[in-house]
């Protein structure tokens, strides 16, 4: 039996704030692994880093490249302090990244939060950059969580995660579904810049559906596509935005008519990958919008779906930020930390980039 203390950091595209965990995680044979989540925190990002991570898209190289390593001082400090207050020993930490650009069809994607400036504040080595190996071994980059499914938690259930996109999967089989809270909270922020998003969906569930922008929305190409597919802000800015911007809904409008639009779409994914009668889990953010489960309650009903709640409140909250902890072990391990028939890749590889820490790094020497 081996045992593994490790940090996993997970920032979504959202943009609300940073997740970290701390696990442990027990290999009893090899392949068969429990965890133990030890602590978590959620640490928000404050207005300038938002507004900074928000626009960083349109901004030019020196701008970009700046962020990415001042993004890496800023996770450095947040995991050194949260190490600090919990008193943790990690064997290793994994930092996703905040996702700024994701176009796997044009063979990219970038996260940024510099794993070697990040790495300068810690004692143990860094994972990160998780997406790009499957990106160049023609996968989507994503959905990267699956693997974690597959080993951490109960089988033959459905698992939804409402973040800032919507993603679904059952036994490996998985993909985005659609833009969730990356929309919901654009749109209320936009509204209100005090607003960070609408609490308990109340906001939706104060208003009216429009009927034409459903459709609109609904009868996007991307739904007709078969998997693996993902979907990116790009995606969003070109298709979603334009749509409300023609119908100009009121905020509330807007709002209900996107929740009837994930929950539609939500229930259409569990039709693809024949998961009626299946229990499914519900995590993210969204799990906490009191009128969005509402809408996919009434939606999975009809598919004998039940939700189940039967993981800890924590596991929860804090699903990813846990399983990019067990992506970065499987990563030092040499093994595979994707499943190529949820991402679409050539192959399966341990998928991540190993960083050493300044002061004893050749305890983790190789040769």
């Amino acid at each position: 039996m081996k045992q593994y203390q490790g940090i996993g950091m997970m920032s979504g595209t959202s943009m609300d704030g940073l997740d970290i965990v701390c696990c442990k995680f027990t290999e009893e044979e090899p392949e068969q692994y429990q965890y133990e989540l030890l602590a978590a925190e959620t640490i928000d990002f404050d207005p300038k880093w938002e507004a900074r991570l928000k626009h960083l898209p349109a901004q030019p190289a020196e701008v970009y490249a700046k962020t990415d390593v001042y993004f890496g001082h800023w996770l450095g400090r947040q995991v050194k302090a949260f190490i600090e207050r919990h008193g943790l020993q990690p064997d290793f930490v994994a930092s996703h990244g905040q996702t700024i650009f994701h176009q796997p069809e044009k063979s990219f994607t970038a996260q940024i939060g510099d794993g070697e400036t990040l790495v300068a504040y810690l004692n143990c080595p860094l994972v990160c950059n998780f997406r790009n190996k499957d990106v160049a071994l023609k996968g989507e980059g994503a959905p990267l969580v699956p693997l974690g499914e597959k080993y951490l938690f109960p089988p033959d259930h459905l698992y939804l995660n409402l973040g800032g996109f919507a993603n679904i999967s059952l036994n490996g089989r998985a993909f985005d579904v659609c833009a969730c809270n990356i929309v919901l909270n654009y749109l209320v922020r936009e509204h209100e810049a005090s607003q960070a998003f609408d609490e308990g969906g109340a906001i939706a569930a104060s208003g009216h559906l429009d009927e034409n922008l459903l459709s609109a929305l609904n009868g996007l190409p991307y739904y007709r596509q078969k998997p693996p597919k993902t979907l990116g802000w790009e995606w969003v800015s070109r298709h979603i935005l334009p749509l409300i911007r023609r119908a100009r809904p009121r905020l509330s409008d807007a709002l209900h008519t996107l929740v009837h639009h994930i929950a539609i779409q939500s229930a259409y994914a569990v039709d693809s990958l024949q998961g009626a009668g299946k229990p499914i889990i519900i995590t993210g953010g969204g799990r906490h919008n009191t009128f969005l489960m509402q809408q996919l309650r009434e939606q999975l009903a009809s598919r004998q779906v039940e939700i189940a709640d039967h993981l800890p409140a924590e596991t929860i909250d804090f699903k990813e930020a846990i399983i990019f902890a067990f992506l970065g072990l499987r990563v030092l391990q040499g093994k595979a930390n994707v499943l190529k028939e949820a991402t679409g890749a050539e192959v399966a590889a341990p998928c991540g980039s190993v960083h050493l820490p300044p002061i004893g790094s050749e305890r983790f020497a190789l040769l």
